[in-house]
């Protein structure tokens, strides 16, 4: 009897195991997977990485190349010696002498608006698709969805970077231009990007949970709200240091709570369809 006691009880217990909700650690985990199957599915990843690496080629050809404006005046574009100042987007300060100048505007902090465009078609085809009941069916913690592609937009920026970094190089390379840098004030630089996306991609979020399926709204004000903030990202120069390392790092995390938040406040209060 003892024995049978024991089996009915453990049968029980199984029993209970199988209605318990999945802890948040399984949660996050399993949209983690759900989506970042998802983002290495998406055409769209792949483009956004491709014309990453397409701009430094682009940039340096034109580097010191005459333009002519539409009154007919000839001008020159930012004359780039250097391949890392692509990195450093040295272009900008520039920009309202010569319109034209396509490296003020075409540098690295442009993958930050790139990595907001990507959230707002992932976000968007979730909605238009009806994906997002049957996301919220299995997941219905709001922030696990917020948590998940965050995580999925800042991976995809990071990925954007790289692309960028291999693609200047290689224009670089076939342009003949310097090399010479401090290699620890690149590394820094790049992390720091990074740990921007951090604040961005989250803030991204908010906007493209906020209009849904809107797509063409949700890009619109990404690109706004993505130029007005363009010259925070240029904090991180070829001279960082450990510090402005940090800073971003604690910016990044701010940001992804904070935005983070809203957008799971606009989650609750909206409705899915």
């Amino acid at each position: 009897m003892t024995a049978q006691n024991t089996i009915a009880r453990n049968e029980k217990l199984s029993g209970m195991e199988a209605f318990e909700s999945p802890t948040f650690g399984s949660r996050v985990k399993s949209m983690l997977k759900l989506d970042f199957y998802r983002l290495f599915s998406t055409p769209a990843f792949y483009i956004m990485l491709l014309i990453a690496a397409i701009i430094p080629a682009m940039v340096l050809s034109m580097s010191g190349v005459d333009m002519q404006t539409p009154d007919g005046v000839a001008q020159s574009t930012i004359e780039l010696t250097n391949t890392w100042q692509m990195i450093e987007s040295t272009g900008g300060s520039a920009v309202a002498d010569n319109p034209l100048d396509f490296a003020g505007f075409a540098n690295i902090n442009m993958l930050f608006i790139f990595a907001g465009l990507l959230m707002s078609i992932f976000v968007a085809h979730d909605y238009s698709s009806g994906f997002v009941k049957n996301i919220f069916t299995v997941h219905s913690k709001k922030i696990d969805y917020v948590i998940s592609k965050s995580a999925a937009g800042v991976f995809g920026g990071a990925g954007m970077i790289g692309a960028y970094v291999i693609g200047t190089v290689i224009a670089g390379l076939f342009t003949g231009k310097a090399f010479d840098v401090n290699v620890s004030g690149l590394i820094m630089c790049l992390i720091s990007k990074v740990f921007l996306m951090g604040v961005f991609c989250p803030l991204f979020l908010g906007i493209a949970v906020f209009f849904r399926n809107r797509l063409w709204l949700t890009i619109v004000f990404t690109f706004l709200l993505g130029m007005m903030l363009y010259p925070a990202a240029s904090v991180a120069t070829l001279s960082s240091t450990v510090v402005i390392m940090l800073l971003t790092l604690a910016a990044g995390a701010v940001g992804a709570v904070g935005f983070g938040s809203v957008s799971s406040l606009i989650l609750r209060k909206r409705d899915l369809a």
